[in-house]
């Protein structure tokens, strides 16, 4: 998580060279979580499964919780990647990505007040799930011109490309100008 923090800093200061870094270390966080999130929230190692005193510890809703957890940070990170890539539906992606985000850990905080019982797999849930939301809400919040104007400050012809394709989004000649411009920075 920090390897991928640090690649989106490098990305705002360095621009549009670091998009392939932040991609791969973006996906493959992303793909860490959604495969292995039982095991990261729950501090176990894959052959602590083997030890029968460890499996009867566990119960049912810290099994699919877990697995939950992460499924919807899964999702937040691609959303960020997406706000970061200017992505087509972006916008909806980064919504929804922060509609589900707070609404499982309301869930969750109303889950753990009303139990009134320590989940170290909450905590460790909040810490990322709070980072997530920061992330999003700082792509949400600031209009797509300041946003371009930070990420792409470097690139004036991406930019007036982006916004031109977002006035007409039909038009085929700006798709295919933007499409030309997004792939030099591969």
């Amino acid at each position: 998580m920090v390897t991928v923090i640090v690649v989106m800093l490098l990305r705002v200061w360095l621009g549009p060279v670091t998009n392939t870094s932040l991609l791969v270390f973006t996906t493959l966080l992303s793909i860490y979580y959604l495969w292995f999130s039982f095991f990261i929230f729950n501090k176990l190692a894959p052959l602590q499964m083997l030890n029968r005193d460890i499996v009867q510890s566990l119960y049912p809703f810290q099994i699919y919780i877990t697995i939950l957890m992460g499924i919807i940070l899964s999702y937040a990170l691609i959303a960020v990647l997406a706000g970061f890539m200017f992505f087509p539906l972006m916008h909806k992606i980064m919504f929804w990505a922060l509609i589900a985000l707070t609404g499982f850990t309301i869930y969750l905080t109303i889950y753990h007040i009303i139990r009134k019982k320590d989940f170290p797999f909450l905590k460790r849930y909040y810490y990322r799930a709070a980072l997530y939301l920061g992330l999003l809400g700082l792509l949400l919040i600031p209009p797509v011109e300041t946003r371009l104007e930070i990420l792409y400050r470097d690139h004036p012809e991406f930019i007036e490309a982006y916004l031109e394709w977002r006035e007409n989004p039909d038009d085929e000649e700006a798709q295919e100008r933007l499409r030309d411009i997004r792939s030099r920075f591969r």
